[in-house]
């Protein structure tokens, strides 16, 4: 970026490298990550936990309808062979 002033003339002139100025904010920005403000870090946290809940109820729905299936499986053997 170069200024000149010429006092005689009347004169300023201003010189400036936008190419290099840009490349340097993009190279400052990919070193240093965006900051998460708070409430973007507790609607990430809301959301993991949402996410774990909803695992562990499919996993419990799953081993819920299987112990029925097994329930359904030895009640019709019990009554084919009539005990």
């Amino acid at each position: 970026m170069k200024l000149s002033i010429s006092l005689k003339n009347k004169e300023v002139n201003l010189e400036a490298d936008v190419e290099k100025l840009v490349e340097k904010n993009l190279d400052i920005k990919s070193v240093k990550p965006e900051k998460k403000t708070r409430y973007q870090i507790k609607q990430e946290e809301k959301r993991k936990t949402e996410a774990a809940k909803h695992k562990q109820q499919t996993t419990w729905m799953f081993i819920m309808l299987g112990l029925m299936v097994i329930v359904a499986i030895i009640g019709i053997v019990a009554s084919v062979l009539d005990i």
